[in-house]
């Protein structure tokens, strides 16, 4: 059971109708545990997919698809598993989906693959932050 709450002074309570309906299902006096994680902002998701955009269409190193920048920019920002093969080192991204991330950690990738796509693209991070507000 997943339930979305807001911290409160008095305790936790549920966000919306739905996590209320959620929290009824639970028995009075009966001990729970619950993992406290933040939620994902889908708008700072956004965010981050144009930062990559913008990596991608003006990176001066490299030129390839949307999807494997956006891998090699988040490898390149230290976000991944480096693995020892037969054939030499293979180097996987971490995923950024909603399941394997919560906000704290992916506002930490953000702020490094903003840091390596400063570098990449030459560009500074006032020209990035103005090209974001166009894709948004």
């Amino acid at each position: 059971m997943d339930l979305y709450l807001l911290n409160t002074a008095s305790g936790l309570k549920p966000l919306y109708d739905d996590d209320f309906e959620e929290k009824k299902k639970l028995k009075l006096g009966e001990t729970y545990k619950a993992k406290i994680v933040r939620p994902r902002n889908i708008l700072f998701h956004k965010k981050a997919m144009a930062l990559f955009k913008i990596g991608c269409d003006n990176s001066k190193n490299v030129e390839m698809p949307f999807n494997t920048y956006r891998k090699y920019a988040t490898a390149k920002a230290g976000y991944a598993k480096v693995y020892q093969t037969p054939k030499g080192l293979y180097v996987e991204a971490e995923s950024l989906s909603f399941e394997n991330m919560d906000e704290d950690r992916f506002q930490d990738v953000y702020n490094h693959v903003l840091t390596f796509i400063i570098l990449d693209t030459g560009a500074d991070k006032e020209f990035i932050e103005k090209h974001l507000m166009s894709f948004l």
